[in-house]
């Protein structure tokens, strides 16, 4: 009877252990909020085109149509825990630029006319963890624009009132209120 109730004991550790074990992996480590930078984004009415950065002087550098709109979102400029890269591709005939996390989508860009902007990278999260939002995807045919945005009303007012169409979730960011990011 002794041993029977020590093997009990030593079977139910085993299992405790290995359920542990198991989890251990599933664990998902986060980048530091403190590393994000605002991303801005402009807004070129005469080429209706979006453009998002990190260094707002870039916004100045281009020629005077491009007006700063906004910080988008908080992202960050170097790989951080659980963040991939944030492509920017831009196509200056159809005055576009286009994000996305997608290698395969930056290829067919690229094959499509589109330039990788490599001296712009930045680094989203691929799934919804350690507190990000949406970063919402949304493209006008009409204005070949990419529209990304964490606005939910936003969102909604660009597809109802301005002729955009919902993409996809294009990644997820840092909301701009700090006490969101857990």
């Amino acid at each position: 009877m002794k041993y029977l109730l020590s093997a009990i004991f030593l079977s139910v550790v085993v299992r405790l252990t290995g359920a542990l074990h198991i989890s251990e992996p599933e664990k998902r480590t986060c980048g530091d909020p403190s590393n994000s930078l605002p991303l801005y984004r402009s807004y070129n009415p005469t080429g209706i085109d979006h453009y998002y950065t990190t260094d707002v002087s870039k916004v100045n550098q281009h020629d005077s149509v491009w007006a700063l709109q906004e910080v988008a979102a908080l992202v960050f400029v170097d790989q951080e825990e659980s963040t991939v890269p944030f492509y920017r591709l831009y196509n200056s005939a159809v005055v576009d630029n286009f994000y996305t996390t997608s290698m395969t989508e930056a290829e067919a860009a690229l094959k499509n006319g589109y330039v990788n902007i490599t001296n712009d990278l930045i680094y989203i999260y691929p799934t919804q963890i350690c507190g990000s939002v949406p970063f919402y995807k949304l493209y006008s045919a009409s204005g070949t624009d990419n529209f990304y945005t964490t606005s939910e009303s936003e969102r909604l007012d660009f597809i109802s009132n301005h002729g955009y169409a919902d993409v996809e979730i294009a990644g997820y960011v840092l909301p701009l209120t700090p006490s969101q990011c857990t």
